[in-house]
């Protein structure tokens, strides 16, 4: 679930709570792998259901019942309400079409042709698992599944960049770099976020910027890497429920989202599962645990 940079006066009352940034010890990274993992599974769960004729509250039910029931996790979007907001009504987010980020799950029914955002987070013992996925409903326009295949590569790219010693500008240049090159946008608004006993803590992770900037990566840092990449322009409009955020010129948006934490030697995805999409070929061998550790 991505957070807020730079939106309204509530963002600097979320951010101002947060406080500086929390190193994780063994115990910690053991829990944000299960959490993380469980995140994951619940993707792969619903997967099979996002299909035309499927309104997105029963997406909503059936990760929910998931969540609760199969897994003994806590949905932590439900409820959610950080400085300035109202209480997040769901327990998960599914943001269609336009849609930006923090869709509300309800009436809508998936069409073929559309493309859907699936955010999910669980709380397991303590810890966060936050991860998302993109969905194409029946067959995607070519644009859709272009602009999908970018974004999830600018997500990836970014994650590349995670070793000790390199700083968090070197993930927002690269995600920049690549999503402009290919003729879309970055919103700058929301951006990813630290994690752990916190659903949101810091950094922030911008997806744009400079190489060399920001905070230095060390060992022990969780936080999550989650583009939001406009087709069209990257300005945005937040809807009367005060979570929803569209594009401002109602273009489509993709977003993908892993949590990562960065390791002695470069970095290790946490929200990973059995079925969960492989990485682009070019990211093969860059760092990445592909596995979960027991």
């Amino acid at each position: 679930m991505s957070h807020r940079s730079s939106f309204l006066a509530r963002f600097r009352a979320v951010w101002l709570a947060m406080g500086s940034i929390t190193i994780k010890t063994e115990e910690d990274i053991k829990g944000m792998r299960i959490a993380g993992r469980l995140a994951a599974e619940v993707l792969d769960f619903i997967t099979p259901h996002v299909k035309p004729g499927v309104t997105t509250g029963e997406l909503d039910r059936l990760c929910h019942d998931y969540m609760t029931n199969v897994q003994g996790c806590v949905p932590a979007p439900l409820n959610y309400c950080p400085p300035g907001y109202t209480p997040y009504p769901k327990s998960i987010c599914t943001s269609v079409n336009d849609v930006v980020c923090h869709g509300i799950p309800g009436d809508k029914v998936l069409k073929n042709g559309d493309v859907v955002n699936i955010d999910i987070t669980v709380i397991k013992d303590g810890y966060h698992g936050d991860t998302s996925r993109m969905f194409f409903v029946g067959e995607p326009s070519i644009l859709a599944r272009r602009l999908t295949e970018v974004t999830y590569e600018c997500m990836w790219l970014g994650i590349s960049k995670i070793k000790p010693g390199a700083h968090l500008g070197d993930i927002g240049f690269v995600i920049q770099q690549y999503a402009e090159k290919a003729g879309y946008s970055v919103v700058r608004e929301f951006c990813g976020h630290g994690i752990g006993k916190v659903f949101h803590e810091e950094p922030q992770v911008l997806h744009y910027g400079r190489p060399g900037t920001l905070e230095k990566l060390v060992p022990g840092m969780i936080f999550t890497v989650e583009p939001m990449i406009n087709a069209g322009k990257r300005d945005i409009r937040e809807m009367g429920d005060g979570w929803t955020i569209k594009t401002k010129d109602r273009s489509l948006s993709a977003q993908w989202e892993h949590t990562v934490l960065v390791t002695e030697t470069g970095y290790e995805v946490l929200t990973v599962s059995a079925n969960m999409p492989p990485p682009p070929a070019f990211i093969t061998g860059a760092g990445a645990s592909s596995t979960v550790p027991a």
